[in-house]
């Protein structure tokens, strides 16, 4: 405060004292001015303002802009100073010449304007209100000021309209301050906020509704996105041919017609491709299914002759000469092979794709593959065409047609001719997620969106990407949430924080822990203990997580509920209302209701799978169903989790399989083995490969020297 005194003393320096030999009023008045005699001052030049208005007006204003008497009045000092600056306009030359003298001339108006800009400057910085700036441009729009005070009133009015975080707040902002800097975002945050508000019932019915209310807004992917996710939580063949059927425009109908194709053909069995096309006629990738109908066929298998590699159809005839040092299985209709010391990949009439004769060939992703030869990396199409030209030192995985690359040692973006859309200006970079990416420049990380701005500012040690809107940060070794915007909706203060599962992110603080959801609020406090491990068994599962209190294990719902007390010594996963429980040593099983299903007899218990569920008595695996009904006698050395229907087990030292029903479908001779398609087995015993079909006990295939003796073989 003493600075703007001290400021409001500096103007009308200028003022000089008048020879008293010609003294009239408006002489006597600046020499009363001169000398802070404001009464007298103020009275004369009052008197003055119809005689000489611009001197006049200038000396009242001059008066009304000092801190030092009783007249200070700073918008009094502004208004005279604009009646000074008028008629001294309007003055002739003989009046101009006779207040000169006086210190009155354009200079000093000028001076007492700036004068006047800087002390309500400093008042309105004092104030540093929305208000006091919108006062400020108000009253002086023309001073060096306006454009500074716009700039941090827009600033507050958006700070402000970002904590209320509101649809309502950012329109108001948009509408009082249309040309602000913080349009485009407020713009997004709008948009957001829309959507947020109009969805915030989380159902089907809130999405759909937003949809046909604001059709064009960018989030309507996003609300189609919750749409598909909601009606389809668990990926039945049911809820996605609903989905299909209720949702026809929605954007991922294409992607709900692949997954439901997915469910009946997962072994692309030709019974099951036609069940689906009977079930389902209107599919509209007709000719991928035909496509695949006659791949699923021919089934084609990896064999191996004289150490060389190829393939085999499911009769054991060579479909695919062996001449590769290593194949890898058919994937969406090729496989990568490999030939002295080179890869590329073949189709499934052994024409080559990409030629054999790169250093590397990655798996396909959005129909293309990352190529790399003496150290320079490209990328090529399904049909084989380099569709980028090898000139890279690193190719990310395209995704939304975009990929990171490295080139001259920096990371940029590309898209699927190798055009730069983003440039080389990163030390790293990861793959797009969500619309956005994650960027590192000079250690610091934070991310850019697909036209390069950056949205989330480098400040951070480590971020790891944007699902549905949120991910995980990590700055100083701690740890938070942040949203697309960059915002922190979970403060980057917690020890750990667990990626997101049903919803929820294990929070871990000290020796206490809890559960956040993606909008970073605590659905779950921090009222649970946080013993070594819990990152690893602490997070839901199945719409359940385990929890510990006073050393005990029990088990909560989605809202926090405690549905199974404290009082357990270990829990399992939930799975078809089964629980596995332990008490003291010993493993059993229990529902929702924490009602006793299963005995506590066993040493160990796992969750129901496909029905079963594995336990361990003395050292030996068997099989239970949901009632608790051994179906397999713990007689076992170890028993593998189901594969296409197949229980992998371990006998006196052997490898064998079991079916559903326990019977031994697999002689357990073998050092590996591996269900590889329906009704097929890979097996291998003392390295030799062999193809064995359980419904009928017979090989289709076997390598040479398969059946040797050890001691044959050996000498072979």
């Amino acid at each position: 405060m003493v600075n703007m005194w001290k400021r409001a003393l500096v103007p009308a320096l200028v003022l000089v004292l008048v020879p008293r030999v010609w003294a009239g009023k408006l002489e006597k008045g600046f020499e009363a001015l001169s000398m802070h005699d404001y009464f007298l001052a103020r009275k004369l030049f009052q008197a003055e303002v119809d005689k000489h208005p611009a001197a006049a007006w200038y000396g009242l204003s001059v008066i009304s802009g000092r801190a030092d008497n009783p007249f200070y009045q700073l918008d009094s000092a502004y208004a005279y100073l604009l009646r000074a600056e008028v008629t001294f306009g309007l003055a002739d030359d003989r009046e101009r010449m006779r207040i000169k003298p006086l210190g009155v001339d354009q200079d000093a108006i000028v001076a007492q304007r700036e004068h006047i800009h800087s002390v309500a400057w400093d008042l309105t910085k004092a104030q540093n209100t929305i208000a006091a700036y919108d006062r400020f441009l108000a009253q002086y729009e023309r001073s060096t000021q306006a454009e500074e005070a716009r700039l941090v009133r827009d600033h507050l009015a958006f700070q402000e309209a970002r904590e209320v975080n509101t649809s309502t707040a950012y329109q108001e902002f948009l509408d009082r301050f249309p040309r602000s800097r913080q349009v485009y975002e407020a713009r997004g945050r709008l948009q957001e906020a829309i959507f947020r508000e109009a969805t915030a019932e989380g159902t089907i019915a809130s999405h759909q509704r937003f949809i046909a209310d604001h059709g064009d807004s960018p989030y309507v992917e996003q609300a189609e996105d919750a749409i598909y996710a909601l009606s389809t939580p668990r990926g039945t063949q049911e809820e996605l041919a609903a989905f299909i059927h209720d949702f026809p425009k929605n954007h991922r109908v294409p992607e709900a017609w692949r997954a439901l194709y997915t469910s009946y053909t997962r072994d692309l069995d030709a019974d099951a491709i036609t069940q689906f096309l009977k079930d389902h006629p209107d599919y509209p990738f007709i000719q991928e299914l035909v496509e695949d109908y006659r791949v699923a066929s021919q089934v084609l298998l990896p064999f191996r002759r004289n150490g060389l590699w190829g393939f085999i159809d499911d009769q054991g005839v060579e479909r695919i000469k062996a001449e590769y040092e290593w194949v890898e299985p058919f994937v969406n209709g090729q496989a990568l092979v490999g030939r002295s010391g080179r890869e590329g990949t073949i189709d499934r009439s052994g024409k080559e794709v990409i030629s054999v004769d790169h250093d590397e060939v990655s798996e396909h992703s959005e129909g293309l593959a990352v190529v790399e030869r003496a150290g320079k990396v490209g990328v090529a199409s399904r049909t084989g065409e380099l569709v980028v030209p090898m000139e890279f030192e690193e190719i990310g995985e395209h995704v939304g047609g975009l990929a990171y690359a490295a080139r001259g040692g920096k990371y940029g973006f590309i898209d699927a001719r190798g055009n730069t859309v983003i440039p080389f200006d990163y030390d790293l970079a990861g793959s797009f997620r969500g619309s956005l990416a994650v960027v590192e420049r000079d250690g610091e990380v934070g991310a850019v969106d697909t036209k390069g701005v950056v949205v989330v500012p480098l400040e951070y040690d480590w971020i790891e990407g944007f699902d549905r809107g949120v991910s995980r940060v990590r700055k100083a070794g701690r740890f938070g949430l942040i949203s697309a915007f960059g915002d922190v909706i979970l403060p980057v203060e917690h020890d750990h924080v667990g990626a997101f599962v049903d919803e929820r992110a294990l929070v871990v603080d000290g020796d206490h822990c809890g559960y956040a959801d993606r909008q970073g609020k605590w659905v779950v406090p921090l009222n649970y203990e946080a013993p070594e491990g819990v990152i690893t068994w602490g997070v839901f599962e199945n719409g359940f997580a385990e929890v510990q209190l006073k050393g005990k294990r029990g088990m909560i719902d989605a809202v926090g509920a405690l549905i199974v007390p404290a009082q357990y010594a270990d829990l399992g996963v939930t799975a078809h209302g089964l629980i596995p429980a332990k008490k003291k040593v010993k493993w059993g099983y229990i529902d929702r209701a924490n009602r006793t299903v299963v005995d506590f007899k066993y040493d160990q218990a796992w969750p129901v799978v496909e029905g079963l569920a594995r336990v361990v008595v003395a050292g030996s695996f068997g099989l239970i169903d949901s009632t608790g009904k051994e179906i397999v006698a713990p007689r076992y050395q170890t028993i593998a989790e189901a594969v296409r229907g197949l229980y992998v087990a371990a006998k006196d030292g052997a490898l064998g399989a079991i079916d559903a029903k326990g019977a031994e479908v697999v002689p357990f001779l073998y050092t590996k083995v591996v269900p590889f398609a329906k009704d097929l087995v890979s097996v291998e015993r003392e390295g030799r490969l062999a193809y064995f079909k359980p419904s009928t006990g017979k090989f289709i295939w076997k390598e040479d020297g398969f059946d040797a003796p050890p001691a044959a073989r050996s000498a072979q």
